[in-house]
């Protein structure tokens, strides 16, 4: 890890030399919080982040959005942590915890790529183990460090890193700085260098700078950080980012100089979602970690403590900046995900927007030539019990219009092996369909040559797959052990219905879909279409994963206008799509529903 810090100090240096002050721009994108349509609340102990050893439980109820006390009429995000037990309230072992606290994210409604980012902080008494932060997180499907992570802001950083630092941007030198007095930011991202047997990951953090050279958090004596509002931001271009903090209207850098982006740290050319949290104890503070008591101090943070962010405003910066809304573009038509010779609407390229997995060492590479074309994927077991495998898009796909259409591959693979084929999508859930050995299934048959098979995507996407936000679009799964050699090509899902997930109408002569009234909804909703001619009508509700809430029109209606009412059943807030299709016309639009 010396030779890897090194290398950024040697960055920061070269980057000091040539650094030009920049442009900020227009507002392209802000969050004003007076309503949480743009965030979904994470609930439960969380896979995301026991690795640092936090000691919270999230719930739904602990993020609100409120006034700001001491400012009328201005709303705020408002996330409360408490000292709190319950039935419910449990590690992912099923100990009890005794923390709950709130976190929110953007994923699948709004991403970031470059921009000014400014937010409008106040957080409270840290005392010891409070940890909150507002961070952004790589949409790319790859795991985390390669996805990248950048955090604008987080307090409650160890005595140690408070200490190494204290010199500089407002410390005394003395070592005496408390958690309420100190505030930090980070870039995280993968890098070879980075690897040792502490850090298996190669997480390469730019805060981690044991020679003091260039990590700067900011300090102030004498007046803390708590329970007042600071504002924070993020200079982000294809070039580098530059970190920094607004107390009293003066402007503080939090590293020497911007962070260059290189080859090695791409990760931060990509788009980005955000993320807000108040975490409690763990690995990055002096309170102890999950599951050992003894690994720190206790946490004295007072509860209930209370955690504001005001606003988060994207400008352009060196006229560059993106904010996109909602999930990826939904693909339509045929879509490769790896073919040469089938014509398609779009596609992915394995090594540029795909990457093709063997999992965990169960397969090695084949010698299978390929069925068309000049690439194959062809494999042989390695004789570990299983054996699985998958093409993963860089970036979510997003194929909600392909609900009623296919998975078509072609494969040559012995009769006596029994396999699966399923996908993924970007929150991890995940089924298959099963293709027993010597039985034909979905139009496979098994006589030694390739051959195709054809699934519908209704049988394959399971109860939970998300198709507007899927990471793997192709796996296969073998689990009992059969060894032997097989190849895949020619994959591609067909049958994408244009118009679908989007908020356009097709612009089919005399058809149309009017929005539904009222919007938001409460309890009942009123769509209406137009038919300039005698034809079959389907109009139907779908929820965020495409899976059909309600079919509200299913016969013959002859030319007219209509209006249908859709009386909710259904407990779940959130976005819901309505699709008409008639007389080949096909539109699609969008609706919320708050309870």
């Amino acid at each position: 890890m010396k030779q890897f810090r090194q290398i950024l100090a040697i960055l920061f240096v070269a980057l000091s030399a040539n650094h030009a002050q920049g442009q900020i721009g227009n507002v392209i994108w802000e969050e004003q919080f007076n309503n949480l349509d743009n965030w979904t609340a994470s609930i439960g102990n969380g896979y995301w982040g026991w690795g640092n050893g936090e000691l919270e439980f999230y719930k739904e109820e602990n993020v609100v959005i409120d006034e700001i006390p001491g400012e009328p009429g201005n709303n705020a995000l408002h996330i409360t942590a408490k000292e709190e037990t319950g039935p419910d309230i449990v590690d992912q072992w099923g100990n009890p915890l005794n923390y709950t606290s709130g976190k929110v994210n953007t994923k699948a409604k709004i991403s970031i790529k470059y921009g000014m980012i400014e937010s409008r902080v106040r957080v409270p008494n840290l005392d010891l183990g409070g940890w909150p932060a507002v961070w952004l997180l790589g949409t790319a499907n790859y795991t985390w460090p390669r996805c990248g992570e950048m955090d604008m802001m987080e307090m409650g950083h160890t005595q140690a890193f408070r200490d190494l630092h204290d010199e500089h941007n407002g410390g005394n030198g003395l070592n005496n700085s408390t958690v309420n007095q100190v505030v930090g930011s980070n870039a995280i991202f993968f890098s070879e260098d980075a690897i040792t047997p502490e850090n298996p990951s190669g997480a390469a953090s730019i805060s981690w700078d044991r020679d003091d050279d260039f990590c700067r958090p900011y300090y102030n004596y004498n007046s803390p950080l708590n329970d007042r509002f600071l504002t924070y931001r993020m200079y982000w271009d294809e070039d580098n980012i530059r970190f920094t903090v607004t107390d009293n209207g003066i402007e503080y850098d939090l590293y020497t100089d911007p962070f260059p982006i290189d080859s090695v740290s791409d990760e931060f050319q990509k788009p980005f979602y955000l993320i807000t949290n108040l975490a409690i104890g763990g690995a990055f503070t002096d309170a102890y970690n999950l599951g050992d008591p003894g690994s720190g101090a206790p946490v004295s943070m007072p509860f209930p403590a209370e955690m504001y962010l005001d606003y988060i405003k994207v400008y352009e910066w060196n006229g560059q900046g993106e904010v996109h809304v909602g999930p990826p573009h939904a693909e339509s038509g045929t879509f490769g995900i790896f073919t040469d010779n089938t014509p398609t609407n779009g596609g992915l390229e394995a090594g540029v927007s795909s990457e093709i997995y063997a999992w965990e060492g169960t397969l090695t590479g084949g010698t299978i030539p390929p069925y068309e074309g000049d690439n194959v994927i062809t494999w042989a077991t390695t004789g570990l019990g299983w054996f699985g495998g998958g093409i993963m898009s860089v970036q979510p796909v997003n194929l909600f219009n392909y609900g009623e259409g296919f998975l078509k591959f072609m494969i040559k693979i012995p009769a006596n092996v029994s396999f699966k084929i399923g996908i993924i999508d970007a929150w991890g859930n995940q089924n298959y369909v099963d293709f027993p050995a010597n039985q034909t299934t979905y139009g496979l048959v098994r006589n030694g040559n390739w051959a195709q098979a054809s699934i519908p995507v209704s049988d394959i996407r399971g109860e939970l797959i998300d198709l507007r936000m899927l990471s793997y679009e192709f796996v296969i799964l073998e689990v009992n052990g059969a060894s032997c050699e097989f190849a895949l090509d020619d994959i591609y899902w067909e049958g994408g219905i244009v118009g679908v997930g989007t908020d356009v109408d097709n612009p089919a002569a005399g058809f149309s879909l009017q929005n539904n009234y009222p919007n938001p909804i409460h309890n009942k909703t009123t769509i209406g279409y137009s038919l300039p001619q005698t034809a079959h009508v389907e109009l139907a509700v779908y929820d965020l994963t495409g899976r059909i809430v309600k079919t509200l029109v299913n016969t013959m209606q002859p030319a007219g206008t209509y209006n249908v009412d859709w009386a909710v059943d259904t407990e779940q807030a959130g976005v819901y799509f309505y699709r008409i299709k008639a007389g080949g016309f096909t539109a699609v639009k969008k609706c919320s529903l708050v309870r």
